[in-house]
């Protein structure tokens, strides 16, 4: 049993970004993961795990940052209080797609080689909008399309490569045009029109296509999965969660292979009602929000149970992957964009 203390760097005026141009509720939506967490440890069914509010007492303190709210190289909880005094017991939670490892925990968009058993495992992704239509519905005994995808086809090669498909048997809508308006449309905007056509969509297909974006993860594979849906997964340097028994509920195709999939899922056809079935299941073991507040702290022990090497250490290791250009690059952008909202240099 641990005692844990759940936390964003949102909840600290002092990190300056919970207020951002053109979107009043931007504080609000960098709570959110926060915000669900506590949620589900109120629903916990296990009962194993406790929150606290004291950072002394707690055996497990974790960052629960949605997006950019953690900063891109972990800035506002890297120099947190609690990090600097609780190192050795402090782990990230993170939906940011490139996000730096400089500090242990669960991300979303975690690559294979960035995987540590002791230090940095995948997460998955949260919303606080997330979509109310998407249930839990049986695949149709005939159902209009073999597989869909609605989204940003721009955001990668693999996503481009799905307008090449037979739109007789896919369903592929590029959303590149108002995907950015739509992230600032209110929950009741999105409910009128987007949300229950997304919905929709996602339910009349055998297969849920879940190609990388711009980080190798998906948001798209956890939504087929909430609805019953077996997620194609297109996504070659994603590092798969470790707990699901993806083989009973999920295609893996190879990047270099979208043309193969009218072949590969009409072969596995009359197998998508018992793949979304399990994919469901597997969803509702691991991913639903009674359960979420539980595993995210299983992990957390479990990695603490791998270390070997003190974070104070293995930590500042990840220092040299600075020495790699575009890293290095995008650090200095971060410590710009911080500078002129700040007006400080963090480093």
């Amino acid at each position: 049993m641990a005692k844990v203390l759940l936390h964003s760097v949102s909840l600290d005026t002092r990190a300056g970004i919970v207020s951002a141009a053109g979107d009043p509720n931007q504080g609000k939506w960098f709570q959110g993961a926060h915000k669900l967490f506590t949620e589900s440890a109120g629903l916990d069914p296990f009962r194993v795990h406790t929150l606290t509010n004291d950072p002394k007492d707690a055996d497990v303190i974790v960052f629960v940052e949605v997006g950019a709210a953690e900063g891109l190289f972990v800035e506002w909880v890297r120099h947190h209080p609690y990090v600097r005094q609780y190192r050795e017991k402090c782990f990230l939670f993170t939906t940011g797609d490139f996000t730096q490892p400089f500090l242990p925990g669960l991300y979303a968009s975690l690559e294979r080689h960035r995987y540590q058993a002791a230090r940095t495992r995948t997460g998955y992704y949260l919303r606080l909008d997330e979509n109310p239509f998407i249930d839990e519905r049986p695949v149709p005994e005939h159902p209009a399309y073999l597989g869909c995808f609605v989204g940003t086809i721009k955001h990668h090669p693999v996503r481009v490569a799905l307008k090449q498909l037979p739109d007789d048997k896919f369903l592929i809508e590029d959303t590149s045009e108002f995907a950015q308006k739509m992230l600032f449309l209110s929950p009741e905007e999105k409910a009128k029109s987007f949300w229950p056509h997304y919905a929709d969509t996602l339910a009349s297909s055998a297969f849920a296509l879940a190609p990388r974006g711009k980080g190798c993860g998906s948001i798209r594979l956890f939504e087929a999965m909430q609805m019953g849906r077996c997620p194609v997964i297109l996504a070659d340097d994603w590092k798969f969660p470790h707990r699901v028994d993806w083989n009973s509920c999920s295609i893996v195709v190879s990047e270099k292979d979208v043309a193969r999939l009218p072949e590969i899922l009409e072969r596995n056809l009359p197998r998508a009602a018992e793949l979304g079935k399990q994919a469901r299941l597997q969803w509702e073991t691991y991913y639903a929000p009674p359960v979420r507040f539980h595993w995210l702290v299983e992990d957390c022990l479990e990695m603490l149970g791998h270390r070997r090497v003190r974070e104070a250490i293995a930590g500042r290791l990840i220092w040299f992957r600075l020495l790699h250009r575009k890293t290095l690059i995008d650090y200095l952008r971060s410590k710009r964009q911080i500078y002129k909202r700040e007006r400080k240099i963090v480093l």
